[in-house]
This record gives C-alpha cells, sequence and structure tokens, in this order.
C-alpha cells in the first residue's frame, strides 16, 4: 500500500509540475501584457505599477524553473532536490499570497483610484501628449467622455475617435466630433485594471493551492525515498 501511494505521489508531482510549467508560462504571458500596456502610461500614473507586472514576470520564471527542478527530482528520486523543491515553493506561495492581496485590495477601489490618476493627469498640460496616447491606446476620450474637453471649451483632439498621428500635425484644424468620440478613459481604464486583476489574481489562487498541495507531496516523497534508503 505504501508503494501505491508512493508511486501515485511521485506520477501525480510529476505530471502537475508539468501543468505548473504552463502555469508559469501563462503568469509570466499575463505579467508581460500587463507590463507593456503601463508602460504606454506610466507618465500619467503616480504609483509605480510597473513593479507589480514585473514581480509577476519574476514569479512565473520561477515556478517554471522550480517545476522543471521537481519533475526531474520525482524522477531521479533525489531527495535533497524534492525538500529543496518543497521549501522554495513554500517560499512562493507565500510571495503569491501577498502579491494577490495586494491586487484585489486595489480592486476595490480600481475605480476611484484610477480616476484621482486620469483628472489628475488630464488637468496638466504638460501631461496631454501622453494623454492623448492614452487615448488611442485605450480608444477612450478625455475622463468622462468628449464632454471632458467641450465643458471647459477646449476642441475633441483626433486621439477621441482614434486617429493619434494627427494630433502631431496640426491639431487645431484636425477635431473629432462628439458623436465620434469614445467613452471616457476613466471607465475603460477602470475596467481594463480590473479584468486584468482579476484574471492575474484567479490564476494565481489556484497556482497557490496547487502549490501547497505540492509541498506536502514533495516532502511525502522525500521521506518515502529515505525509508527505501534506510530499508535497503
Amino acid at each position: 500500500m505504501c508503494c501505491f501511494a508512493e508511486f501515485v505521489v511521485k506520477y501525480v508531482l510529476i505530471i502537475v509540475n508539468i501543468v505548473f510549467c504552463l502555469a508559469g508560462l501563462a503568469i509570466i504571458g499575463l505579467g508581460t501584457a500587463v507590463h507593456i500596456q503601463l508602460d504606454q502610461i506610466h507618465e500619467l500614473i503616480p504609483v509605480n505599477l510597473s513593479a507589480i507586472s514585473i514581480s509577476i514576470i519574476v514569479l512565473g520564471s520561477f515556478v517554471f524553473i522550480i517545476s522543471y527542478c521537481a519533475c526531474c527530482g520525482a524522477l531521479r528520486e533525489s531527495r535533497c532536490m524534492l525538500i529543496f523543491y518543497a521549501v522554495i515553493m513554500a517560499i512562493l506561495a507565500s510571495l503569491k499570497i501577498y502579491i494577490t492581496v495586494v491586487i484585489f485590495r486595489f480592486l476595490d477601489s480600481a475605480l476611484s483610484t484610477v480616476s484621482g490618476w486620469l483628472n489628475t493627469a488630464f488637468n496638466n498640460m504638460e501631461l496631454r501628449p501622453a494623454y492623448y496616447g492614452m487615448e488611442n491606446l485605450f480608444r477612450c476620450c478625455g475622463t468622462t467622455g468628449p464632454n471632458s474637453y467641450t465643458d471647459q471649451g477646449q476642441a475633441i483632439p483626433p486621439s477621441c475617435c482614434g486617429n493619434l498621428n494627427n494630433v502631431t500635425s496640426n491639431p487645431e484644424n484636425l477635431q473629432c466630433a462628439a458623436t465620434d468620440a469614445f467613452s471616457g478613459c476613466t471607465e475603460m481604464v477602470g475596467e481594463y485594471f480590473e479584468t486584468f486583476g482579476e484574471a492575474i489574481g484567479g490564476v494565481l489562487i489556484v497556482v497557490i493551492i496547487i502549490e501547497l498541495i505540492c509541498v506536502i507531496f514533495g516532502l511525502f516523497l522525500a521521506c518515502q525515498i529515505r525509508q527505501k534508503r534506510y530499508r535497503a
């Protein structure tokens, strides 16, 4: 019975860590996508959110590497590699729990936080070119829509209609009609943070649960290998 349990745990650990390798790549992909988008609007956001996306990419890389090592350790029945794997996975799970808490705490106030950032950036004329770039990227207009410009007596820029190239040529003559303009950037950027935040948070929760199970399996298999060698 014990040998059967060892056999099951060994190959479950191998299969799960193959899945972990794929999950690590998925986390890297999500983190990269978020980092690329945030890099386009970093001038408008006073908080260094790119640190979170970089942390996610680094964690995804660690998950991939450690999971690969776990597969090798289980196949070779290396007790040292399995214990090392269990310890590292426990540490990574703790870090992911922290990042998940940070993400969901941010999502609770994402819309109001983003609204404050964008209102400040919109009213800063030095940041207006960067704001035009964000409008073109997220296909949005002003903070709450084209009325953000018209209420201040300003012309609606071409970026509100998705024509950023015309902004740099002659923005006074190339305008966007209010009926053709996108909706407000507060809503669009807020939805972006919520969508990617929930996706990353969901993936991290699943990964954390599986990691904790793998820690138990890794330690169990290491103990079984020790007992088998002791009996031999």
